[in-house]
């Protein structure tokens, strides 16, 4: 892009940021159904929604996230453990991480516990206003 749109394009974002409003066009997103391999085409659960949003708001999700995350200081808050939600963490490190440890027992012969919970899908049987009602109350005191 040539200079004058990308100091456009930035005057845009800042004018985002500092007055919290985003335009209803840049939440819309085109909803595009791709098949997941060797499942029926016919079954509603055979296909992934992939959200399409303009290219616009991906840049500026990217770089309030990346504001965020240096003002914020969310690498402290996050425990090393957690591997959900944080750069160059995936599921593959977290699971070499569990059979590193399940090994290191095992040579030790010690005993190695796990617990594994099914969440997909949780948060569509959650109460979602009883959720947020949850978030309003303060936290219960203990004397």
């Amino acid at each position: 892009m040539p200079p004058e749109s990308l100091q456009t394009l930035l005057y845009i974002f800042n004018t985002i940021n500092r007055l919290k409003y985003w335009t209803v066009p840049l939440n819309h997103a085109k909803i595009i159904m791709i098949s997941k391999p060797g499942k029926i085409p016919t079954d509603v659960a055979s296909y992934r929604p992939i959200s399409l949003l303009p290219v616009i708001s991906k840049i500026l999700e990217k770089l309030l996230l990346k504001r965020i995350y240096n003002e914020t200081h969310l690498q402290v808050w996050i425990p090393q453990r957690q591997f959900g939600f944080r750069k160059a963490h995936s599921n593959i490190q977290q699971s070499h991480r569990l059979t590193d440890i399940k090994n290191k027992a095992l040579e030790d012969q010690q005993y190695c516990s796990a617990v594994f919970l099914e969440v997909s899908q949780a948060f569509h049987k959650v109460w979602h206003q009883g959720l947020l009602l949850k978030f309003k109350k303060p936290p219960p005191t203990v004397l």
